[in-house]
């Protein structure tokens, strides 16, 4: 029987998922998940300017938002929803290994919402951008022997 592994590979507006049977076989790309609030300009995201606040002390007025929140809450939503999407196919058992390939920031976010089952199958997680790159880009970023 041959083993499912598969290939997360992710940033904040995109994932998509590869499924090899871990030998030097091609990747095969099963699904790929998009998140275009994950693109969008931070204007775009918010329907009004941040309040402002004049301080009594110094001058000048300071954003009641900060706008990295904002990127970094749409990066949250979208890795909770690829997340959801992983368990549900971990519950149906379409795969019993995962290696997760996806920029720091997104790593994070990726395991603040996977559970321990989940977790339980990561072989390795790389901290690169790839999201744009070839089937065989990805491949060569990976092990030998799956």
């Amino acid at each position: 029987m041959k083993r499912a592994i598969w290939i997360l590979v992710a940033d904040a507006s995109q994932a998509r998922l590869f499924w090899t049977d871990g030998s030097q076989t091609p990747l095969v790309e099963l699904k790929d998940l998009l998140h275009l609030e994950g693109r969008s300009k931070i204007s775009d995201l918010v329907s009004d300017q941040p309040g402002k606040h004049t301080g009594t002390g110094a001058t000048g007025t300071h954003g009641m938002e900060n706008k990295q929140d904002i990127k970094d809450q749409e990066r949250d939503v979208f890795a909770r929803e690829i997340c959801t999407h992983l368990q549900k196919s971990h519950e149906q058992k379409q795969f019993q290994r995962l290696y997760l390939v996806a920029p720091s920031h997104m790593l994070g976010a990726l395991n603040k919402h996977l559970d321990k089952g989940i977790r339980d199958t990561i072989q390795k997680e790389f901290d690169l951008l790839l999201v744009k790159a070839s089937p065989d880009e990805i491949r060569g970023h990976l092990p030998q022997y799956l």
